[in-house]
């Protein structure tokens, strides 16, 4: 039951990096001008997708959700959380857009 638990973890902690193993072999392998062309590109276009997410995630913490108080309040919460965590993975992956 702890190995399960320990490997959970671990691939749970592994979730947690933006960028991927093959994104980072991306960024190390881009060496030539149109590796580099398309490699920032494709972060460019990450870091976008991060930002329309956490717009959606911000419209839907303003929305009435309806129920309880404390369950709306909840909710509320937890989708600004979402629009938050989705704009710091934008600036990750700006960044490394940015390097390029």
């Amino acid at each position: 039951m702890k190995k399960i638990f320990l490997i959970c973890l671990v691939l749970a902690a592994a979730e947690m990096s933006a960028i991927s193993e093959l994104e980072k072999l991306f960024l190390k392998e881009a060496v030539t001008p149109e590796a580099k062309k398309t490699t920032k590109e494709y972060f460019a276009k990450r870091a976008q997708d991060y930002k329309d997410l956490a717009v959606k995630y911000e419209g839907l913490s303003k929305q009435p959700q309806g129920g309880k108080a404390a369950s709306a309040e909840g909710t509320q919460k937890k989708y600004k959380k979402l629009s938050e965590d989705s704009l710091k993975e934008a600036e990750k992956y700006q960044a490394e857009a940015d390097k390029l």
